[in-house]
């Protein structure tokens, strides 16, 4: 069993370099100005290096997007605070006081996050790891963009399989394994991207230290669920925590959503009641419907 889960994050890693590779094929290239050979190299270059994503949340946007969202605010323009819209005339002092908006979005959306979270956990009782790894898994994703994501949670997860399949032999305590997992998946890690700047599969010097350690913290969430669950237990949760984290990305990265946030920031009061109510909801979970259809079938009989 746990070979054919071997096999299987092997086949899984290589799928996603190869449509890494693919997608960076796709790249449309900014053709340059001077000289047809300049637009050539620029082509290439384009073409066998995937670029990191330039406009995320975690990094403080350019001068001409604050002006952009600036120009935003006309659309709302709020002179004098009340009751109803203090919020939104705090979030606008607050960028033209110059607070990143890239800052101010993120600390918005969190929220919307943890809701989201709470509603596959509490309501349709879906497992994860946590509310926080989800969170953070979107955030990174947002950090280093989908494709080069895919190729570093990969790696994470096969060490992650590695160590355990290695550590489960070795009789000593629980810390010193874990201790020890994240050694064997920093190996793995650096070796990730020793090949990725080999092959140029991405921009290994655009990528920050934060994401890798947020996806190394992961893995040790993801190890320490091994040893305490066994290895099915710990395959389904983090398979839907990573199903959780990629819709968290997808949030994060609709553009639509960041700018009427930004400039509606009243609207992340509505998750005050919506969470009140979730935590006031003692029914069954969606999943236990179906896990207890037998038995409720033999009730009603």
């Amino acid at each position: 069993m746990a070979r054919r889960i071997l096999a299987l994050f092997f086949l899984f890693s290589l799928t996603s370099i190869f449509t890494t590779k693919i997608y960076a094929q796709e790249e449309t290239p900014i053709p340059g100005v001077d000289t047809i050979s300049t637009e050539s190299s620029k082509i290439a270059t384009a073409s066998s290096q995937l670029e990191l994503k330039q406009s995320d949340l975690t990094k403080p946007e350019e001068e001409r997007a604050k002006h952009e969202f600036i120009t935003l605010f006309k659309k709302r323009p709020i002179s004098d605070p009340d009751f109803i819209n203090f919020i939104g005339y705090t979030v606008q002092y607050a960028v033209r006081s110059g607070v990143p908006v890239n800052t101010i979005i993120l600390i918005l959306l969190l929220p919307a996050l943890a809701t989201i979270v709470v509603f596959t956990r509490q309501i349709i009782g879906l497992p994860t790891l946590e509310m926080l790894v989800p969170i953070a898994l979107s955030v990174t994703l947002v950090a280093t963009g989908l494709p080069v994501g895919i190729i570093l949670l990969a790696t994470i997860l096969l060490g992650s399989l590695v160590s355990r399949l290695i550590l489960k032999r070795i009789r000593i305590m629980q810390l010193p394994k874990m201790a020890l997992s994240m050694l064997i998946i920093s190996v793995f890690v650096f070796l990730a991207l020793v090949v990725s700047a080999s092959f140029r599969f991405f921009r290994v010097d655009q990528l920050s230290f934060l994401p890798l350690i947020l996806l190394i913290l992961l893995s040790d969430k993801i190890v320490g669920l091994q040893l305490t669950h066994g290895g099915r237990t710990a395959i389904v949760i983090t398979f839907f925590t990573i199903l959780i984290g990629a819709l968290g990305y997808i949030v994060l990265s609709f553009g639509p959503l960041r700018n009427f946030v930004i400039l509606y920031p009243e609207v992340i009061l509505i998750l005050i009641p919506i969470n009140i109510l979730f935590g006031r909801y003692f029914g069954l979970r969606l999943t236990e419907y179906h896990r207890f259809a037998a038995f409720r079938r033999y009730v009603n009989q």
